[in-house]
């Protein structure tokens, strides 16, 4: 049901997003039309312009626990290339896509992004580097890349696209990033990338008519990719759903098979009460004869 939740929230995200972009194709048909003038296309351009904006600043804080939902980057593993030994694993804890270089230098790992730099000590062995600057974590290896004695020695990480998993059953397949026959469900991260450079109308402007034609192009084909991105969210709630009913059956059915081995049975468990309640009375209207009779006897030496 959480993964229920992630799917509906991306969802409104989505939509939101197309609405935009029905809304910038409305503003280029305008703008491509010769009854608005070089005045007209330039008031029309700013709102086309605010709307690229609100796009990216959807994209960019719509999360889930801290996930960013439509960036192309969703689940803590993205798709790491490293071309140094000693790099067991990268995750991706919010990370901007792109290429990160992680070196170290007298016992000091330090991680690189353009012009930002994150740096943190280091120990010898292996052990989990957290750059929450960047939300990188790095886990390296026993002797490895980032120690003390190797230093000046790199790695370039680049994170690309990844994929995020729910974990939906309990038969002991954990296999995350891997949707069959295992517990594990996957959504593949790039499906769901709406950023405007993604959708390919980050460079569109409709401040001149030429400009106008080339932006509805572009808006066509990024409406067709938010469409099948609601397509992939669509069938992965279709799924989540399916996989919620199988496990509440599931739940039940075990619910009832321990109920079989453990639980009373009411029908035979009242019956032996009542026989026992019978077996009591019984015995005491026998008991009470028995006095009775005791009685009698003491009267007739009376």
């Amino acid at each position: 049901e959480q993964a229920n939740s992630v799917y509906n929230i991306a969802e409104g995200a989505a939509s939101s997003i197309g609405t935009m972009l029905q809304r910038m194709k409305e503003l280029a048909t305008q703008s491509a039309s010769d009854s608005v003038d070089s005045s007209g296309r330039a008031r029309i351009n700013q709102e086309f312009t605010q709307l690229q904006a609100e796009i990216d600043r959807t994209v960019n804080t719509v999360k889930f626990q801290g996930h960013n939902l439509l960036d192309g980057a969703f689940g803590d593993v993205a798709a790491v290339t490293k071309n140094a030994t000693g790099v067991v694993s990268v995750s991706n804890n919010g990370a901007a896509l792109g290429t990160y270089t992680l070196s170290n230098t007298l016992g000091v790992a330090s991680l690189t992004n353009g012009a930002l730099t994150q740096t943190m000590a280091v120990a010898a062995g292996s052990q989990t580097l957290n750059f929450s600057a960047f939300g990188v974590s790095v886990t390296t290896g026993s002797g490895a890349l980032i120690t003390t004695g190797n230093e000046n020695v790199k790695a370039t990480l680049s994170l690309t696209a990844g994929s995020g998993t729910f974990l939906v059953g309990a038969s002991g397949s954990y296999n995350t990033g891997v949707d069959t026959a295992t517990d594990s469900l996957k959504i593949d991260g790039a499906a769901l990338s709406l950023g405007t450079t993604s959708l390919t109308v980050n460079a569109s402007a409709v401040d001149t008519l030429a400009n106008a034609d080339t932006a509805l192009a572009a808006i066509d084909v990024a409406i067709g990719k938010v469409n099948a991105a609601l397509g992939v969210i669509g069938a992965g709630q279709s799924r989540i759903t399916n996989a919620i009913n199988n496990v509440k059956t599931t739940i039940q059915n075990y619910s009832s098979a321990e109920s079989t081995i453990r639980d009373v049975d009411m029908a035979t468990e009242m019956v032996t009460y009542q026989k026992n309640q019978i077996l009591s009375q019984a015995g005491t209207a026998m008991l009470a004869q028995a006095n009775q009779s005791g009685q009698g006897i003491l009267k007739l030496f009376q």
